[in-house]
């Protein structure tokens, strides 16, 4: 998986230092047993700047890489087998797959750029391998245009991990002054929700420029995250309109006894005759109460409240001149009780 944050620090033996991610030739380790899929994958590579060296099995390839490794980037034969057939001694069970390799570099150095060549398989879902390596990248068929995408992702993913303390916090800085900037429009999102998308639309640029944003190796990457950062801020700007509603999440606010609650609350209406809808809604809420055992007349009574009319009311709930007639009466049966009767009994029971 391409990490947004760099490696902590591995427990592996010490390597040689890695070579720059700008460096020029980049350098590549091939490991591939078919000599016409060699040829092309290695011209495919050079075509990219990448000085290649090769193995044509997996104990080579091992070899190659403790005495020259850690590279640019290493590309693997899914099927590539052992020289002698006994393959890695101490990875036996993975032994008749690239997939083995690919274990063993990463445990020799697990930030390693790594694509497995899987070509007899029709999508990534499909390739067998353990979790710690699932998250590889994956050439599905050889067209050059999806390893260039490949080969992009593993640089964009290698910059990320060299970006220092430094340039963190400079960029961490940057998009926090940016969020604040913008205010209601930043929608409840932090500086490091602006770094975190402007880390991953780069890597989705790597393979899909359309989605992502491509990085110009011309432009140093700190600049390159600086610009994204600019262009998503402006994105999520352009989206807000000034008359969304406040959210109750915009509003952290506690009273004395530490109950928190909106300022909205105590905001008043604008309404000429707000309080005396709230007077009347009151007052309906009380009278439907009445009938809380009676579904049909409560039902018809807020149509009433509603403002709907008599035919509308038969209409939607299929009622004849009877059943409508019927529940009439028992409401205004009930509401005459609660005027008359009600008082009655009460000075009955006293």
């Amino acid at each position: 998986m391409a990490h947004l944050l760099p490696y902590a620090e591995s427990t592996a033996p010490p390597l040689p230092p890695p070579r720059s991610i700008n460096a020029s030739p980049k350098s590549a380790l091939l490991v591939e047993s078919d000599e016409s899929l060699l040829s092309f994958l290695r011209r495919s590579l050079e075509d990219e700047a990448y000085a290649v060296r090769i193995a044509a099995n997996s104990e080579e390839g091992l070899r190659l890489y403790r005495d020259c490794g850690p590279f640019n980037v290493v590309l693997i034969d899914y099927c590539v087998r052992p020289s002698d057939g006994v393959g890695i001694d101490y990875l036996a069970p993975l032994q008749k797959h690239g997939i083995g390799l690919a274990t063993a570099i990463r445990q020799i150095h697990p930030s390693q750029g790594i694509i497995i060549a899987a070509l007899a398989y029709r999508n990534a879902a499909e390739v067998p391998r353990p979790r710690e390596l699932m998250h590889i990248p994956l050439l599905i068929d050889i067209s050059n245009f999806q390893l260039r995408g490949l080969l992009e992702k593993i640089e964009v993913d290698r910059a990320i991990e060299a970006l220092t303390s430094a340039e963190l916090l400079r960029l961490r800085q940057f998009a926090a002054f940016h969020v604040r900037g913008l205010g209601r429009a930043a929608r409840g999102r932090t500086g490091e929700d602006l770094l975190q998308e402007a880390l991953m639309r780069t890597l989705i640029g790597a393979e899909d420029v359309q989605k992502g944003r491509h990085w110009n190796k011309d432009v140093a990457f700190t600049w390159h995250l600086i610009g994204a950062m600019q262009s998503i801020s402006n994105h999520w700007k352009r989206q807000f309109k000034d008359m969304e509603p406040y959210l109750i999440s915009e509003f952290p606010v506690r009273d004395a006894e530490g109950q928190e609650h909106s300022p909205l609350d105590n905001v008043a209406s604008g309404h000429a005759a707000a309080d005396q809808r709230l007077i009347e809604k009151d007052e309906e809420d009380r009278v439907l109460t009445i009938f809380k055992d009676d579904p049909e007349a409560t039902q018809m009574l807020q149509d009433f409240l509603d403002g709907l009319k008599k035919n509308e009311i038969k209409s939607r709930y299929g009622l004849d001149e009877r059943k409508y007639a019927a529940t009439v009466k028992r409401i205004r049966m009930k509401l005459r009780g609660r005027r008359n009767g009600g008082g009655q009994g009460e000075k009955h029971d006293r």
